[in-house]
């Protein structure tokens, strides 16, 4: 009995998303192994153990341009295994896992088919939920692996900056310019700052309570909440860990606003080069396994962001005027308007609250 099977490879310059197939149809490269896996599921179905009838799965790696003209050498050297009626290629590395899940996520996932465009409506407030989800999700995580182990509170000059950057709130934007924090802004550090007694405090006390639980009394009242005012000046003073943690943040956010707002899969590769290469170095430490999870939290905000952004129609079209009959206006014919002189203040005007949830603007 010939059998058939469901192909799912999506690649670059073309997409098969459940097609059906036979061996032949497949590249040449394949057909053995493919054919002795398939015998495989064959004979566990003849026994009962396989759920029997119905195309057999074949999920392949995403493929670029140029990996697609030397396909033969590509496919010769994966491995293929099998899981139930599902033959799948195993991923050699965390960057081939990650490549793969942002084709098919960003490629077939229905939130990401549905988010806008850039100069769509809705752009900037989509991608603004997601852009926030990211940044929380960054804090948040990043700390929990940096202090695994409460030998890392020791060094307070490297632990204060991660603590601040945890107390601190997600930046909210600029309307169709940024989606984070300008680290290149020479007053962004000061509003950044703004507003993180409370949250820096409760950090703190969590920190203080897990090194006494630790047995690191004289530890523990170093990281009192009474001094959290000398630890935000004393991380003002030398900014130069959190501004460079605020920096990956913040191209780790926009290659992911990148890799969907664009809709072009040849954004997949340098997605998943740009973050593993971020990560790995995160903090001075390697947080590549954070990689996926980014991507999972940021198809759970854009679900989210869909489910609340009005739907926009199209505007209509106005009829063409009628060009033997010239339109005739009924408003009376203004000879003069009056000149208001308008004039701007010499000095620049302050742009505390730019990047705030209270902006005006950003409730537009």
């Amino acid at each position: 009995m010939e059998n058939i099977f469901r192909l799912y490879w999506r690649r670059e310059s073309g997409c098969d998303d459940g097609t059906i197939v036979s061996l032949e149809d497949l590249e040449a490269v394949l057909r053995s192994r493919v054919l002795e896996l398939a015998t495989e599921i064959s004979s566990c179905s003849a026994i009962g153990s396989e759920n029997s009838g119905g195309p057999i799965e074949i999920r392949l790696p995403f493929l670029d341009k140029r990996e697609w003209k030397r396909r033969s050498e590509t496919l010769r050297t994966i491995q293929l295994e099998r899981h139930g009626r599902v033959i799948r290629y195993v991923p050699t590395s965390a960057s081939a896992t990650l490549r793969d899940l942002a084709a098919d996520t960003a490629g077939g996932h229905p939130a990401w088919l549905a988010a806008p465009v850039e100069r769509r409506p809705g752009y900037f407030r989509t991608w603004r939920t997601v852009s926030v989800a990211l940044q929380e999700f960054l804090r948040r995580r990043a700390t929990e692996i940096y202090f695994r182990d409460v030998s890392a509170f020791e060094d307070r000059k490297a632990a204060w900056p991660l603590l601040v950057y945890q107390a601190m709130r997600p930046c909210y934007g600029i309307p169709e310019t940024e989606f984070t924090y300008d680290i290149a802004d020479a007053e962004m550090l000061d509003e950044a700052l703004r507003l993180i007694r409370r949250p820096l405090q409760e950090i703190l006390t969590r920190a203080q309570t897990r090194l006494a639980e630790s047995g690191r009394m004289e530890l523990s009242r170093r990281y009192s909440p009474v001094w959290h005012e000398d630890i935000v000046r004393a991380v003002a003073q030398k900014p130069r860990k959190l501004l460079s943690t605020l920096g990956d943040e913040a191209l780790l956010v926009d290659a992911v606003i990148a890799l969907g707002a664009t809709r072009n899969l040849a954004t997949v590769k340098p997605f998943a080069r740009r973050v593993m290469a971020t990560l790995r170095s995160f903090y001075d430490i390697d947080m590549r396994d954070l990689a996926v999870p980014l991507l999972e939290e940021a198809t759970r905000a854009l679900e989210v962001a869909n489910a609340t952004e009005p739907k926009y129609s199209a505007p209509r079209r106005r009829p063409q005027a009628i060009a033997s009959r010239p339109a005739i206006s009924t408003l009376p014919v203004i000879s003069r308007l009056p000149q208001v002189e308008t004039r701007l203040p010499s000095a620049a005007a302050s742009t505390y609250g730019r990047y705030r949830l209270g902006n005006a603007a950003l409730r537009s």
